[in-house]
């Protein structure tokens, strides 16, 4: 059975629809190329998996074993962070405590601006005994802007254009904040999957309806070929995934089965992110159509037995 997509972005979004005008795709390739270039770590592992019940430490560490966040936000960098905190149910959002230690280690190598992409609500903070001791850095966060631009995605296959927040477009660091859990339609979320709160509610729509399905999760191929797409446009720079709680069933809103992994996963392939993910609800990253189709458009990495893992407990 379908059922009505559960965003608070969409109503937001849904009144911009149309307001905003349409932005050639030339007119910012060069910036979109440059940020989608950004360099991964070569040296380091190519995925950090840590484990521990302090979930804070356990970013801090992931990070490490990458190379540290300097490796990613440079001095004076404005670091866009995309955060999957719009659902309140236990296992759906993730963790503040992931969230804060990835702000603090941005102000720590010197961004000069943090925004979110998607809105964060003061209530997410305050899930977290944390929220207190990072009093200072939770203000120093800034709204994106949520307009909205139309933006042309040459190489998309379902997806020709896309209506994305600009907050995604201009931040010169992209980090993608998902969390692992089921989802009904696609099987699994994940980095890929995160990007849809950037988008705008008719973009949204059609992801879901576009090829004429009658319902949300009608056509698991063409939701899972539109995330692709929409990736086309730029890669994150980093992707940190909460692993440590989530749901195993009735996703992606909850309540559901919970399962503690208590693992943060954190590297800057969000294919390869999201296939270790996939591999911790127990599905093969090739059987879940969104991994597969991204790998097979040169986003990333699927096969785990090939990655660099590096795993560490805290």
């Amino acid at each position: 059975m379908s059922r009505p997509l559960d965003r608070r972005s969409f109503l937001k979004a849904g009144a911009l629809v149309g307001l905003t005008p349409f932005v050639p795709r030339t007119l910012i390739a060069d910036a979109l190329s440059e940020k989608a270039a950004l360099p991964a770590v070569t040296a380091n592992p190519q995925v950090a998996i840590v484990k521990g019940t302090d979930y804070n430490k356990a970013t801090v560490k992931a990070l490490e074993l990458l190379g540290g966040m300097r490796h990613f936000v440079t001095r004076n960098a404005t670091v866009g962070l995309l955060i999957n905190s719009r659902y309140d149910k236990p296992g759906t959002f993730v963790k503040p405590e992931i969230a804060l230690a990835v702000l603090k280690m941005c102000l720590d190598a010197g961004a000069a601006k943090i925004y979110t992409i998607e809105g964060v609500s003061q209530s997410y903070w305050s899930r977290s005994d944390l929220s207190g001791k990072f009093k200072e850095e939770i203000k120093s966060i800034q709204g994106g802007n949520d307009q909205f631009a139309e933006v042309e995605i040459p190489k998309g296959v379902s997806l020709k254009k896309t209506e994305i927040t600009r907050a995604y477009l201009d931040c010169d660091v992209l980090i993608n904040l998902p969390i692992v859990k089921d989802h009904e339609g696609i099987r699994t979320t994940g980095s890929l999957k995160n990007v849809m709160g950037a988008t705008s509610y008719s973009t949204n729509r059609y992801f879901h309806l576009g090829s004429g399905a009658s319902g949300y999760y009608d056509d698991v191929q063409w939701l899972s070929q539109c995330i692709v797409d929409a990736n086309l446009l730029r890669k994150p720079t980093l992707c940190v995934m909460d692993a440590t709680e989530f749901i195993v069933t009735n996703g992606p809103f909850g309540p559901g089965k919970i399962m503690k992994g208590q693992k943060v996963i954190a590297g800057a392939d969000p294919v390869a992110v999201d296939a270790v993910g996939a591999r911790m609800l127990g599905l093969n990253p090739r059987d879940v159509v969104k991994i597969r189709l991204a790998h097979e458009q040169g986003l990333g990495q699927m096969q785990t037995e090939g990655m660099r893992i590096e795993e560490a407990e805290v």
